[in-house]
């Protein structure tokens, strides 16, 4: 399934972890601290309980983390303003390669 993981964080070295470990896992960084990708539900779970256990043990009170799903459709209707390189077809996994 596809996920936006977004966060707003104060420390620099838990915000790099955090990069890091959302990174690892496939997903790609769309924003400096906001992430599309597709990710399977166990590795999902598991980067889930471990970038909420890094925020209770190191986070500042507004410190935030959002993990939202989104539909292939919802991304190939993203609207983007700015300089941005972004693949919809590959972020939204509709981009399908033939190797012949």
């Amino acid at each position: 399934m596809l996920y936006l993981i977004c966060y707003d964080i104060t420390n620099n070295s838990l915000r790099a972890n955090f990069a890091r470990k959302i990174i690892a896992c496939g997903l790609d960084r769309i924003n400096k601290s906001v992430y599309l990708g597709l990710i399977k539900e166990t590795p999902l779970n598991n980067l889930e309980a471990e970038l909420s256990r890094l925020l209770k043990l190191r986070g500042q009170p507004q410190d935030s983390l959002i993990i939202l799903p989104l539909l292939a459709r919802q991304v190939q209707d993203m609207r983007i303003y700015g300089r941005n390189d972004l693949d919809k077809d590959e972020l939204s996994g509709e981009k399908s390669t033939l190797i012949l």
